[in-house]
């Protein structure tokens, strides 16, 4: 039927802002320390009992034929006069051959808070790798002890974001990139050596590391890379262990470290439920980020892990900032 459609069926258009990846990295690096300070608010705010967040389980589903998957991640934050509704749905490409070199493609999208239309489009790869970048940053922030010497295993996007949010975040002295891919960690380091003046930044083996206080795992690997005590770090973060097929931690961690985590969410997936189904770890004795905030731990001395597998919570706090960021454009 090609002609206009009929009076009868009132159909309205629904307006919405396309962010493409270009413009989704200029927002989320033009002012890193707004950025930061907007999600960690938030989370404090949610600690606090004044915002209340409501996340479903995240589901995955997967594709035994390709190796990848794809997943639906919901979320709505209700603070103060905010309300932010996000759901993001992408998918893990192992096959690359339509969309090459991006292991995550698809989108995330902001809904309008009265009226529930999708407001908003954002390409998902660079912002499901800065959003949990920015994630490792408040860990770092939160539960080391110290980090003037940051290793960084794996020089993709999320490695590169998670470098760049915790050197503009914190007193870093020295930054060590470690990748398979020699030339790639080269690459990180280069390009930070040209940004940032008073820091130093090195590409080196993984074998020729000796000492660290935060140790950054932003890998796919499918086997444990680190095993305790890992240069002496005070600080693992695990960012890459997001699925059940891929692993960065050896189960000695579990007893060896305390351990923590973005969401609770994370415990259905990857290092932490293979743990917890061995009975390595307690789930209870778990505390996520917003538990931190609300009830930070004591001193104990001992190592701390942190695990991310992804959390529509930082989706949803990043399509925040990005709303209160250019209002008119989103």
């Amino acid at each position: 039927m090609t002609e206009a459609l009929p009076h009868v069926l009132r159909v309205s258009g629904e307006p919405f802002r396309y962010i493409s990846e270009a413009e989704t990295h200029a927002l989320l690096t033009a002012d890193p320390g707004g950025y930061l300070a907007f999600v960690r608010g938030a989370m404090a705010a949610i600690a606090a009992g004044r915002a209340q967040v409501t996340i479903p389980p995240k589901q995955v589903f997967t594709d035994s034929a390709s190796g990848g998957d794809f997943r639906v991640m919901p979320c709505e934050l209700r603070w103060g006069t905010r309300v932010i509704k996000t759901v993001k749905v992408v998918g893990t490409n192992t096959v690359q051959r339509k969309v090459p070199d991006q292991i995550t493609v698809g989108k995330l999208f902001i809904l309008d808070p009265e009226e529930n239309f999708i407001s908003a489009v954002l390409e998902g790869c660079l912002l499901s790798s800065a959003r949990t970048g920015a994630c490792a940053a408040i860990a770092i922030t939160t539960l080391s002890r110290a980090c003037k010497q940051l290793v960084i295993v794996g020089s993709g996007r999320v490695g590169f974001y998670a470098a760049f949010y915790a050197v503009n975040a914190l007193a870093v002295e020295r930054v060590i990139f470690c990748d398979v891919v020699h030339e790639r960690a080269q690459a990180a380091a280069q390009w930070f050596s040209s940004k940032f003046n008073g820091v130093r930044f090195e590409a080196l083996p993984i074998t020729a590391i000796e000492s660290a206080d935060v140790v950054v795992l932003a890998t796919a690997s499918r086997s444990p890379i680190v095993s305790p005590p890992c240069w002496g770090a005070n600080l693992i973060v695990s960012l890459g262990a997001d699925i059940d097929t891929q692993s960065e931690l050896d189960p000695a961690w579990a007893r060896f470290a305390e351990v923590y985590c973005d969401t609770l969410d994370s415990l259905r997936f990857g290092d932490l439920r293979a743990w917890t189904e061995a009975g390595q770890v307690e789930p209870a004795a778990i505390m996520g980020l917003v538990d931190v905030l609300r009830n930070p731990p004591p001193e104990s001395g001992r190592a701390r892990v942190f695990v991310s597998t992804g959390s529509a919570l930082f989706d949803n706090l990043t399509a925040g900032y990005l709303i209160e960021s250019e209002p008119s454009r989103l």
